[in-house]
C-alpha cells in the first residue's frame, strides 16, 4: 500500500480530518522557549499542520498559566502536569462547586516528568525530622511550584517559597540562604547535568500520591553527581483540550491532532524530542479524555485490524 493509499484509508475510516481548504486557526500554550513543552509543542504543529489543524504554539511559564487559559478560553490546547490539574480541579470545587473535568479534558498522556528534590552536599538537612523548609521551585504557579505544594501537604511540611530562576536558586542553594530546590523535569534535566555540591533528597513513599505520581528513583545513570539510588516521585504531563465534547466539527478537531499524532508516532520518535518515547500514544484516561480521543483510537484500531500498523502510517512511506 502506497503512503497516499494509507492516508486515504486513514480518512475513510475516520472522517476527523480536516481538508485543507477547511484549514482551522487553534493555539496551543505550552512553556518556557527553552523547555521540553515548548519543543513537543512545535513538533506536535508540524504534523497537525497536514491535516488542515494550524496550531499557533504559545510559550507560557508552565502548567498553571496553561490550565487557566484552557479554563479562560485564551487557548484550545494546551500541555501540563497532571498533579497541577487535579490541584486547580480541587480547589476550582472547592471555592466554586464547578467541576473543571466538564471544560478540560485530556487528548493524550504524554510523557512522565521526574520531582528533583535538592539540597546542597554539605548542609545537615533531614527531610525526614525537619518541619520547615525554604524551597525554590521556579517561578510562581510553575509546575515545580505546584509540585513542591503537593509534596508540602504530602508530608506534613511547611514550606516558605522563594520565587526566582533556576540558575539562582541553585546558587542560593550553596550559598546557603535556601534549604532546598524543587524541580519536576524530564531526567536528564540540562541544568542538573555536570553539577558539583549537591544532593537528591530521597523522599519516603506515601499511598496517597499515587493519585497523581508513580515511584521512581534517579541515580548515576541520570546525573554522574548522584551517589547511588534516589526514591522520587514521577508525574506524567498531558495535552488537553478545553474544546467542548460535540458531535461533528468539535470531535473531529480534537480527534485529527490526537490521530495526526499517532500515526506519525514512529517519525517523531525517531526524529523530535526524545521524550516522545515515553508518550501513551494509545493511552486513554477514563473519566478524563476527550471523545475525539477515542474515535482517533478506534480508528487506529481498525487499522490494525486490516493488518497495518497505525503509528507506522507515515515513516513507511
Amino acid at each position: 500500500m502506497s503512503f497516499m493509499q494509507r492516508i486515504f484509508m486513514t480518512m475513510l475510516l475516520f472522517g476527523c480530518c480536516v481538508s485543507s481548504a477547511q484549514a482551522i486557526d487553534l493555539r496551543l500554550m505550552t512553556g518556557p522557549k527553552q523547555g521540553a513543552y515548548y519543543q513537543i509543542g512545535q513538533e506536535t504543529s508540524k504534523v497537525t499542520d497536514r491535516t488542515g489543524v494550524h496550531l499557533q504554539v504559545l510559550p507560557s511559564q508552565g502548567s498553571w498559566e496553561n490550565i487557566v487559559a484552557l479554563f479562560n478560553s485564551d487557548t484550545e490546547f494546551a500541555i501540563f502536569q497532571i498533579d497541577a490539574f487535579m490541584k486547580a480541579a480541587k480547589n476550582l470545587y472547592r471555592n466554586t462547586s464547578t467541576n473543571i473535568n466538564d471544560d478540560i479534558h485530556v487528548v493524550m498522556p504524554l510523557y512522565r516528568e521526574e520531582v528533583h528534590v535538592i539540597k546542597a552536599r554539605d548542609t545537615n538537612l533531614d527531610f525526614a525530622s525537619q518541619k520547615s523548609f525554604v524551597v525554590g521551585c521556579g517561578a510562581e504557579n510553575s509546575g515545580s511550584c505546584i509540585s513542591a505544594a503537593v509534596i508540602e501537604e504530602l508530608y506534613g511540611k511547611q514550606f516558605n517559597y522563594v520565587q526566582e530562576s533556576y540558575e539562582n536558586a541553585l546558587v542560593n542553594l550553596k550559598a546557603g540562604s535556601i534549604d532546598l530546590v524543587i524541580i519536576t523535569a524530564g531526567k536528564p534535566y540540562p541544568l542538573l547535568v555536570g553539577q558539583r555540591g549537591l544532593e537528591l533528597v530521597s523522599l519516603p513513599q506515601v499511598s496517597k500520591a499515587t493519585d497523581f505520581y508513580s515511584w521512581t528513583s534517579l541515580g548515576a545513570k541520570d546525573y554522574s553527581w548522584i551517589k547511588g539510588e534516589v526514591d522520587t516521585y514521577a508525574v506524567r504531563s498531558v495535552l488537553a483540550t478545553m474544546i467542548h465534547e460535540e458531535d461533528g466539527l468539535a470531535n473531529d478537531m480534537v480527534g485529527s491532532v490526537h490521530l495526526s499524532l499517532q500515526v506519525n508516532a514512529s517519525e517523531l520518535k525517531r526524529n523530535g524530542h526524545p521524550k516522545w518515547n515515553d508518550v501513551q500514544f494509545a493511552g486513554y484516561i477514563r473519566g478524563l479524555s476527550h471523545t475525539g480521543a477515542a474515535l482517533s483510537l478506534s480508528a487506529c484500531n481498525t487499522i490494525n485490524g486490516f493488518g497495518y500498523n497505525c503509528t507506522d502510517l507515515i515513516s513507511n512511506k
